[in-house]
């Protein structure tokens, strides 16, 4: 009984990952692909971004589990064996990792940091207004494990905090929450600084157009950690070249790599980072992961499992 691990985007990586997942289940035997051994005994795929088909390669397969909080990587292969549950990777310490990058940059809008920076490289030495912090309004796209937790992070600050999600939930203390397309203007028309955590779906895809942008206050700021393609970028740019957005911190993009050639890179109102907001730690994914695993192998439920009904 083995465990293939694949990916095409942590090579580098792959002997740290590799140590994570046997320090967290020894008993396993642990494969990089393509040294996967025989395929007869891989129980278990540990994915991110892997190469496309070779899941089918293995007939005893169990369960998929992602590497990272999203699996479009995966469900987006044409050759994905049929009937497989596909497990998602929800852990503390990445959610608080994406709770910080949040953090830094809301901060980072709310004190006025960019207009500062600007102001430093023309010698100005201008005080801005301020805005008290109860007074700006965080809304939130997206308010499963880890958008609650980033709302739930700001609240503690006294930010003022709304939600929006596709479906009604409950027990949101502090926070208002927004659901559905009929309640989706009036909580972007309360929201000053916008937080994508929303998950890539036939749904959420382009959601946010020119339409939707133009519903935000004027001034507004725009932080996407969830997912590229969300946000269309393009109505993205025309708003902010009319000022209407006042800058954007995006971490995702509808590619990615960022092509060279996109407008993104030299628009001076933009900050790019290159999907780093929550970055999987071996050791403690390797953990949850562990703990999934061991579910399935006692005939248990893994959390959270992909729910294709919902695309997510």
């Amino acid at each position: 009984m083995s465990i293939v691990l694949a990916s095409t985007d942590f090579w580098e990586d792959m002997e740290v990952w590799s140590n994570g997942l046997q320090k967290a289940m020894p008993e396993m035997d642990i494969k990089v692909y393509p040294d996967d051994g025989d395929v007869n005994e891989v129980e278990f795929a540990v994915v991110w971004k892997h190469p496309r088909g070779i899941l089918k390669k293995y007939p005893n397969l169990k369960a998929i589990l992602s590497l990272g909080a999203g699996v479009d990587h995966i469900i987006s292969d044409p050759d994905l064996p049929e009937g497989l549950p596909i497990i998602r990777l929800v852990d503390k310490k990445l959610t608080h990792e994406m709770c910080l990058h949040a953090l830094h940059w809301v901060l980072h809008f709310h004190s006025d940091q960019y207009l500062y920076r600007s102001q430093q490289l023309k010698r100005q030495w201008i005080q801005q207004s301020s805005i008290q912090i109860e007074e700006r309004t965080i809304g939130i796209m997206g308010l499963g494990n880890i958008g609650r937790s980033i709302g739930e992070l700001l609240v503690t600050q006294s930010f003022n905090v709304i939600g929006w999600g596709a479906n009604q939930k409950s027990s949101l203390t502090d926070i208002k929450y927004y659901y559905g397309q009929d309640q989706l203007s009036d909580f972007l028309g309360r929201t000053n600084i916008l937080i994508n955590v929303l998950p890539l779906t036939s749904d959420t895809t382009n959601i946010i157009t020119k339409k939707e942008l133009s519903l935000l206050p004027k001034d507004s700021f725009i932080i996407n950690i969830g997912r590229g393609g969300i946000i269309n970028e393009d109505d993205l740019l025309t708003l902010l070249s009319e000022g209407h957005i006042k800058a954007a911190a995006l971490d995702v993009f509808a590619q990615e790599p960022l092509p060279e050639n996109n407008s993104l890179w030299d628009h001076p109102s933009v900050y790019i980072t290159p999907h780093i907001a929550g970055q999987s730690n071996p050791n403690s994914a390797g953990q949850t992961i562990s703990e999934n695993i061991h579910r399935i192998q006692k005939g248990e439920l893994p959390y959270p499992i992909y729910s294709r009904d919902n695309g997510y």
